[in-house]
């Protein structure tokens, strides 16, 4: 049985929650007086929060020891905030930070309880209702109730949203076995995601489906929150202190077809999305990029340094540093032979353009908003021109 107290009064409970941040380059948005702004969490330990805050935003600030602040946190789907103190601020880990009392309580702000799961990378779905043709869309949050579905895309750029009490029927396969058709209607929606609660008219044998999956992931993150929990504390990790990609990780062969595109990118939506959209033309493999070289990663992918890869897809956005960095990593330092496309937003694409082609690349091509045909004649020529 899901656990309905919103608010977290446990103090492991509430140290899990900044980990959490900590582990994933995550930020809270701190309140003092008319101020607000958010910064990253640097570290976690018993009595303290250690946050980015340097000492030139604390005297603009006026932040002083003992003076009270309030933190805006989000986790897995839900809201939280709580009151601490200015304990001390000081250099940690080679970076300005100030120093907060551990919080007593978390007050949820969420008093609609749709978030009981959350994934470690959003859920695509599909979603329809009287007012939308059929849209793609990411799940951010599952729950018995209903759903988060995230109105923003990774790249941050806004989704269309639902109205309030419009009805939907959201499609989303929970695992490569189980799809389920959920009817729901717009609860409420907040800034970054709608609420789409179930309707009492949901298949019941769906419903079974679904509570059960829900369950056993619940379940699951449980258990891995008591494994990954520290008593001593943890804290972020600075780009050049992570580990580069671990021995024997391949590149995930998606679609097996002639052309092969590999796509770079963080997670797995982006690569899931190529492979939906132009599955039909052109083989797809994935790889999520954390950091060292790219080519020993191809041995899955065919004989040859570089397997039977024939193009390669780099997203702009990337777990460290960027799209551009890697074209460049792959063009001076690898000798990378194929050609590489660089695909993120659309805003300012001749910028993004040039950039690319001076890193390396063959081209930018906009993939925010996605139009299929456009992204498949750039891989289609640029295969041409390469043949």
């Amino acid at each position: 049985m899901v656990n309905r107290t919103h608010h977290l009064e446990e103090p492991d409970n509430i140290r899990a929650v900044f980990q959490r941040l900590c582990r994933n380059q995550g930020r809270i948005q701190v309140q003092f007086g008319l101020r607000k702004q958010s910064f990253p969490v640097i570290a976690e330990d018993p009595t303290q929060i250690s946050v980015g805050i340097s000492s030139l935003e604390r005297d603009q600030w006026g932040l002083k020891t003992q003076s009270r602040v309030q933190f805006n946190i989000e986790d897995r789907g839900r809201k939280f905030e709580a009151i601490t103190e200015l304990e001390a601020f000081e250099s940690r880990h080679g970076l300005e930070c100030c120093h907060f009392g551990m919080p007593r309580l978390l007050s949820c702000l969420d008093e609609w309880s749709l978030a009981d799961f959350s994934p470690d990378r959003p859920l695509p779905c599909t979603y329809t209702c009287n007012r939308v043709d059929i849209r793609d869309g990411l799940i951010i949050a599952f729950g018995n109730d209903g759903v988060l579905l995230a109105t923003r895309n990774p790249n941050g750029a806004k989704t269309q949203s639902l109205r309030i009490k419009s009805e939907t029927l959201l499609e989303c396969v929970l695992d490569r076995e189980t799809k389920v058709l959920l009817p729901c209607i717009a609860d409420h929606l907040e800034d970054g995601y709608s609420g789409l609660r179930l309707q009492e008219n949901a298949d019941v044998e769906t419903m079974k489906v679904y509570r059960a999956w829900l369950s056993e992931k619940i379940w699951a993150q449980q258990e891995r929150d008591k494994q990954e929990f520290s008593k001593e504390g943890v804290r972020a990790l600075r780009k050049d202190e992570i580990a580069p990609l671990r021995p024997g990780l391949q590149a995930r062969l998606i679609l097996a077809r002639d052309p092969l595109v590999l796509v770079i990118a963080e997670g797995d939506a982006f690569p899931n999305r190529i492979t939906e959209s132009l599955g039909r033309k052109f083989g797809i493999a994935a790889l999520d990029y954390v950091q060292g070289q790219v080519r020993p990663t191809l041995a899955t992918l065919g004989t040859g340094d570089w397997g039977a890869v024939r193009l390669i897809l780099v997203h702009q956005r990337l777990r460290v540093g960027s799209g551009l960095e890697l074209t460049h990593q792959l063009v001076e330092n690898e000798a990378c032979p194929l050609p590489i496309l660089v695909a993120g937003t659309e805003e300012d694409v001749t910028l993004k353009r040039n950039r690319a082609i001076a890193a390396g690349a063959v081209d930018f091509i906009s993939v925010d908003p996605f139009h299929v045909l456009r992204v498949m004649k750039a891989i289609d020529d640029t295969l041409k021109m390469f043949a």
